[in-house]
C-alpha cells in the first residue's frame, strides 16, 4: 500500500528524481482499482436514484427518496473530481520520474501524447499499438547506478539498482 500512495506524497517535489518500476506500476494498479470502485459506486447510486424516481412517480411523492440519492451522488461526484485532479498531477509526475529512471527526458511524455493523437487521426487502431509500446517502455528496468536525474548523493544511488 505504501508504494501505491507514494506518488501522492511526492506531489510537493513533482518531477524531481527517479521512480522505479514498483512505484509506477503499484500506483497504476491503485488508480485502476479506485476507478473501478468509483464506477461501481456511481452505478449503484444511479440505479438507486432511478428506482426512487420510479417509486416516487407511482405515489407522486418526490420528497426525501430522490433527495437522499441525489445528495449522495453529488458528494461522490465532487470527491471524484478532486481525486481526478490530484491523480492526474501525480500520474504525470510519476511518469516523468519513471522516464528519469530510464535516463530519458520527461518531455518524452508530451512526445508520446502527440504521437498518439497524430497516429489516431490516421487510423483508430494505431493508438492501441502506441499504448502497448508505452507499456513496454515503462516495464524496462531503470539505469543501474546514478544517472543525470538523481537528486540523492551518488553514494546512495545503489538504491535504484
Amino acid at each position: 500500500m505504501e508504494w501505491m500512495l507514494m506518488p501522492y506524497r511526492k506531489l510537493y517535489r513533482l518531477i524531481e528524481g527517479r521512480s522505479g518500476r514498483r512505484e509506477f506500476w503499484m500506483f497504476t494498479l491503485f488508480v485502476w482499482i479506485t476507478m473501478f470502485v468509483m464506477a461501481v459506486l456511481l452505478i449503484t447510486l444511479a440505479g438507486s436514484s432511478t428506482a426512487s424516481i420510479e417509486s416516487s412517480l407511482g405515489s407522486m411523492n418526490f420528497g426525501t427518496t430522490m433527495a437522499g440519492a441525489g445528495i449522495g451522488a453529488l458528494v461522490l461526484v465532487l470527491v471524484l473530481y478532486v481525486w481526478i485532479v490530484l491523480t492526474g498531477i501525480a500520474s504525470f509526475a510519476v511518469t516523468v520520474r519513471r522516464l528519469h529512471d530510464l535516463n530519458l527526458s520527461g518531455w518524452c511524455v508530451l512526445l508520446f501524447y502527440g504521437l498518439v493523437i497524430a497516429v489516431g487521426l490516421i487510423h483508430s487502431a494505431l493508438p492501441i499499438v502506441a499504448a502497448i509500446g508505452w507499456i513496454v517502455v515503462m516495464a524496462l528496468p531503470g539505469t543501474a547506478g546514478p544517472n543525470k536525474y538523481d537528486t540523492v548523493d551518488p553514494g546512495q544511488a545503489e538504491v535504484f539498482a
